[in-house]
């Protein structure tokens, strides 16, 4: 022990910090997922009650229902144009294939907030953008009330996370591409395969390792959203919650109602949810090697 002592300090502001700022608020939320507590008063254990509000509130599961909607849409074409445009730029760009890598990456310098109120103007219904170039494109005066559209709010909530995230997969994308050695391209070439051939037989499978990472950090991604609809919506959560996630009835439980323990259950819902889907989709990819 004495041998390893000045080992074992150098490690130690590590594992105390995240004792105090990791471990500890952990254990706290779980032990006050079992409580009924507004933060003032005297905490009240109710075991599972909170969870069993929850599944019981119209709002949560719609809450459930616009996430998984928002997840399936986002990963789908977010993870889908990263594909695209990575093998477009792996296959046909020689020369500054950095300069793509940067502009795509842009994005995600935009804070959240700021993209939503951006969007927001663009698609208001007496000022906004969209509404502007429609009414030029057929002659009429459209003032499409898009943000308060129960159809096309979760659309647009995709839409903003494709645009923030989409250069993220691709650069995960591109290196998986880029590792792929050429040489297994040449022999099959060589043994007559085609363009199709190469990539389902090659490229597919040798990218299924980075697809599942993108598409498990893309559920995580997605079950934790919360500043595109609020920012979007105003803090309104939508016409009859159609923008209501779970990351934004958290945030209303815990700092609106003040409903701290119904709040801890529904992160712990959140992560239960996040293991699952993460679990469905590696089966679903490892399925494919």
């Amino acid at each position: 022990m004495g041998a390893n002592r000045a080992f074992y300090l150098c490690i130690a502001p590590f594992f105390v910090l995240f004792a105090i700022f990791g471990a500890f608020p952990i254990l706290a939320s779980l032990v006050i997922s079992f409580v009924r507590w507004d933060g003032l008063s005297t905490p009240e254990f109710v075991w599972l009650q909170n969870y069993a509000i929850l599944f019981q509130d119209p709002v949560f599961r719609k809450a459930m229902v616009n996430t998984v909607y928002i997840w399936i849409g986002s990963t789908v074409v977010t993870m889908g144009l990263a594909f695209f445009l990575a093998y477009l730029i792996n296959e046909y760009v020689l020369v500054g294939k950095g300069f793509f890598r940067v502009v795509f990456l842009f994005p995600l310098l935009v804070a959240p907030a700021v993209t939503g109120i951006i969007a927001s103007v663009m698609f208001s219904s007496h000022a906004g953008v969209v509404n502007a170039a429609l009414s030029a494109l057929t002659g009429d005066r459209v003032t499409f009330e898009w943000l308060q559209s129960t159809g096309w709010i979760k659309p647009l909530i995709i839409l903003l996370i494709a645009w923030r995230w989409t250069g993220w997969h691709l650069i995960i994308f591109l290196a998986g591409l880029q590792a792929i050695p050429r040489d297994l391209y040449s022999a099959a070439r060589v043994d007559g395969a085609g363009e199709s051939q190469l990539f389902f037989r090659i490229t597919l499978p040798l990218m299924i390792p980075f697809v599942l990472y993108s598409a498990i950090s893309s559920t995580v991604g997605a079950f934790q959203l919360f500043d595109e609809p609020y920012v979007l919506t105003g803090g309104t959560y939508g016409t009859a919650n159609s923008a209501q996630v779970m990351g934004t009835y958290l945030y209303q439980a815990a700092f609106q109602e003040f409903k701290f323990g119904l709040a801890s259950a529904t992160s712990y819902v959140i992560f239960a949810l996040i293991l699952v889907f993460s679990a469905i989709n590696a089966r679903m990819l490892r399925r494919q090697v």
